[in-house]
């Protein structure tokens, strides 16, 4: 049998998904996507995360694996969208009067 390297692997790929790669690439490439020193748009890194939440690495992966966060991984990386965030807060929101 005939080993098939990636090279010669042949994969169909949606237009609307190229399109959207293209335009992603393209928006980070002019500027116009906001850049953090953590986070790319509405997307921040779990580091950035972890100081605004005043949390640990621990309770981002319980919650994530809970899947009461969602989340966005790129190589070891893990990234989390600002709304995402705001909305778990808006959730378990306590009321100080009752």
């Amino acid at each position: 049998m005939k080993e098939i390297n990636e090279n010669n692997v042949f994969v169909m790929v949606p237009k609307v998904v190229i399109d959207e790669i293209r335009d992603g690439i393209n928006k980070l490439l002019k500027g116009n996507e906001p850049l953090s020193a953590n986070g790319i748009g509405d997307y921040i890194s779990e580091k950035e995360a972890q100081q605004l939440l005043g949390r640990k690495t621990t309770w981002f992966w319980s919650m994530r694996s809970k899947g009461y966060l969602s989340y966005t991984k790129v190589g070891n990386k893990v990234f989390y969208n600002r709304k995402d965030l705001e909305k778990y807060l808006t959730d378990h929101k306590k009321n100080a009067f009752r």
